[in-house]
């Protein structure tokens, strides 16, 4: 469930369970600083999230921080901890350390301020379903302490595809204190849910695209998923004197399910017929412990800042899966409801593949800015690496490796509000799991090299109004599926060339934009896709994406904003093998309308916050693929309203 600013993007961060739901008065519009990528609440606009930066999975790398410091995260997060996320790619990256090829997901949490007030939120999500947000907030008079405090509830959990009858709860909070010179902040949340679990579908002629009605609950009434997630974590900082500090931030995330259920229909065809399967899967586990200690020195030189930092990080992963149960349901008729089969009996399945990742470094990062004319970024990072898995037969196979990887930046300023950058960087990121519908599901794949370059600008048109423009070429190897033993795997190498624009602020005191698109030239290359296996083409990639998002506040009704938001998606492959006349087949392009509003009323001195929301209002109906090559449909046309009270 989102309430994105564009066609989903199939996994924004707070969207995924495990987030609370919108307060709202969270404006994305009116606080994002670019449009590469915001979320505040649950509300987001941007061309990228998580699942997709410059045509990448920035959630499948693995790349965030929480307040400036890395760690790992094997759960969902929660806007009752957190203040706002921000994708960071390039310009935006030069205040972090070390970052990653790819980008940075970049949360930060929350800090109330003095005065600041609590917020209790009812409403109905764009699924009817009823829920209530309460977010408790406070400070202490001196500063030295601060908090939040959340609990969400969903009491009827339904989805696009007509699943039903869950339900959910969410308690989530983070405290700051303030101990002589020390700072200590602490964060977690857990989260229960159970839903109805979703499907996704292949077509038999992927030239054949019949419909499927949205909101048609087309599974089986056993195949529920239900499992918890939970993080924790503690973040430390102290000065020392004379310009050093220290720092260390340790995090515990952990994905686990209880119970999972996968639905496929696969060769879907003109008539709407299909073959049923549902991968059972009992309980799973995935945890992950990570942290970093870091040293710090900040200094001048006359009109030059300097900060260095030595940094040491660590992570330890674990995953338990395997034993699914596999329920061949035979042919399935679309175009009705499903004929109901007997569930699986899962009470002696047991996981019994492992997953084991270790990971330490050691490195340093220099930062200089010098009279606001220039600013420098560059690092250096050695890594240990090892991953190991472990089969059914406790036959355990391990892969090692210690790169040295480094990255370098700059901007300069070259003419009043102008502002050019440069980088270049080589890293080591995940690259993922398989997904559900592979043979090895829910493998993690090892960890993979990318290198990035890219050159971009800068330009103030106003003191509110901010142009952002790049080009960028990013290499990394490319996972997909291998058509003969249907086994998620590296096929090759792909490099994404492209550029980026961005246009962010006040067009006039009353109205906002967020508007960006990124071009993209994607490229496989490697045996496969030399011998014609795979096209040169990565699934599921486009070669274009835009959105544009307004806001504008309405002077004639104090209080009120009305607000709209567009998303288009270029046409993408569907399959990375070519189809008979050697090109590979293609999802059209689609496009999306949202529109809503926001009125702070005014009712005997009660000063609720409603805001309303119509999304795809124009009902389109589309595709979108992973890249397993499955696909599942957009969101039909859907309402939500909320209404928030401060106290």
């Amino acid at each position: 469930m989102t309430a994105r600013s564009h066609l989903p993007l199939a996994l924004a961060l707070l969207a995924a369970p495990g987030a609370a739901f919108a307060q709202a008065t969270a404006n994305p519009v009116t606080s994002a600083d670019d449009a590469f990528g915001f979320t505040i609440g649950e509300e987001s606009v941007g061309i990228y999230d998580a699942s997709s930066v410059r045509g990448f999975d920035l959630e499948a790398a693995g790349n965030y921080r929480v307040n400036g410091s890395y760690f790992v995260k094997s759960s969902g997060v929660s806007s009752f901890f957190l203040d706002r996320t921000t994708v960071r790619i390039g310009l935006n990256t030069l205040n972090v350390d070390l970052p990653g090829p790819s980008g940075v997901v970049d949360f930060k949490l929350r800090d109330p301020a003095a005065g600041e007030p609590s917020l209790l939120t009812i409403g109905l999500d764009e699924y009817e379903q009823p829920y209530m947000d309460l977010l408790l907030k406070g400070r202490s008079a001196d500063g030295r302490l601060s908090g939040a405090l959340g609990l969400g509830l969903v009491f009827d959990k339904k989805d696009a595809q007509g699943g039903e009858d869950g339900r959910s709860w969410l308690l989530g909070g983070t405290a700051r204190a303030t101990l002589g010179p020390v700072t200590a902040q602490v964060f977690g949340g857990e989260f229960d849910y159970e839903r109805a679990a979703t499907f996704r579908f292949t077509l038999d002629d992927p030239d054949v695209r019949p419909r499927l009605k949205p909101g048609r609950f087309l599974g089986q009434d056993w195949a529920r998923s239900r499992g918890q997630r939970r993080i924790a974590g503690l973040l430390l900082d102290a000065p020392l004197g004379g310009g050093w500090s220290a720092g260390a931030t340790g995090v515990f995330s952990q994905e686990d399910p209880t119970r999972a259920h996968s639905q496929l229909f696969l060769d879907v065809d003109g008539t709407l017929g299909a073959r049923s399967l549902v991968v059972a899967s009992p309980q799973q586990r995935a945890t992950a412990w990570s942290g970093e200690g870091r040293l710090s020195w900040a200094g001048e030189t006359g009109a030059a800042s300097h900060r260095v930092t030595v940094a040491a990080r660590g992570r330890r992963s674990r995953h338990l899966f395997g034993g699914d149960r596999i329920v061949d349901l035979g042919l399935a008729d679309l175009s009705g409801p499903a004929r109901q089969a007997p569930a699986p009996d899962l009470s002696t399945a047991r996981a019994n593949l492992h997953d084991e990742t270790d990971q330490w470094g050691l490195g340093a990062s220099y930062r200089m800015t010098w009279a606001n004319r220039l600013t420098v970024n560059a690092g250096v990072l050695r890594t240990d690496y090892e991953k190991t898995f472990i089969a059914a037969d406790g036959v355990a196979r391990s892969r090692a490796v210690t790169p040295v990887l480094f990255n370098v930046g700059g901007a300069v300023r070259v003419a009043r509000g102008l502002d050019l950058y440069a980088s270049y960087s080589r890293g080591l990121e995940e690259a993922g799991a398989a997904p559900s519908s592979a043979a090895n599901r829910n493998e993690v794949l090892n960890a993979i090299r990318v290198t990035q370059r890219e050159i971009g600008a800068r330009y103030a048109l106003s003191e509110g109004l901010v142009l952002l423009g790049a080009a960028f070429e990013t290499e990394k190897p490319y996972a997909g599926l291998d058509g003969a033993t249907n086994i998620y795997r590296t096929l090759g190498t792909v490099r994404h060339r492209g550029v980026e624009a961005s246009l962010s602020g006040r067009l006039t005191q009353a109205l906002t934009v967020v508007v960006g698109g990124v071009w993209l030239d994607p490229e496989i290359s490697g045996d496969e896709a030399d011998s014609g296996t795979i096209g040169r083409r990565p699934v599921g990639v486009p070669r274009l994406r835009g959105v544009a998002s307004l806001n504008y506040a309405v002077a004639a009704a104090p209080g009120l904003s009305l607000d709209a938001g567009l998303d288009y998606v270029g046409a993408s492959p569907i399959r990375a093998a070519p189809g008979p006349d050697g090109r590979q087949p293609r999802l059209p392009a689609a496009w999306e309308f949202n529109f809503g509003l926001r009125y702070r009323l005014d009712v005997a001195g009660w000063r609720p916050t409603l805001r309303a929301q119509v999304l795809n209002a124009f009902g389109g109906y589309g595709l979108t693929v992973n890249g397993a090559e499955t696909l599942d449909y957009t969101a039909p046309r859907r309402f939500r309203v909320l209404l928030t009270t401060e106290f």
